[in-house]
């Protein structure tokens, strides 16, 4: 279902990977660092209960903020959602 993180005077929504919030520069920005921090081997494996919680819990750390709502997700669900976002995206030459 997604997670409601308050930062600062924002609040974003953590919905099946992608973040939204009424600030487009911040949308992008949590999206960004969502995706390098997926990333970068810091991130629970695929094994954790709960991606978007992590996720949330990664992000409200890193601007000061604080989880405001959380409704459970399927882990099924989140598998799927994250899996992709943790792959790497290797630019191999057009060889057309």
């Amino acid at each position: 279902m997604g997670v409601i993180v308050a930062l600062g005077k924002q609040k974003a929504v953590l919905r099946r990977g992608e973040w939204r919030c009424a600030d487009s520069s911040l949308e992008r920005q949590l999206n960004r660092l969502t995706e390098e921090w997926l990333l970068s081997g810091n991130a629970p494996g695929l094994g954790e209960p709960d991606h978007e919680m992590a996720v949330a819990r990664e992000m409200a750390s890193r601007f000061g903020g604080r989880i405001l709502y959380r409704a459970r997700t399927a882990p099924q669900r989140t598998v799927r959602d994250y899996f992709p976002k943790r792959q790497f995206r290797l630019a191999f030459p057009d060889l057309g």
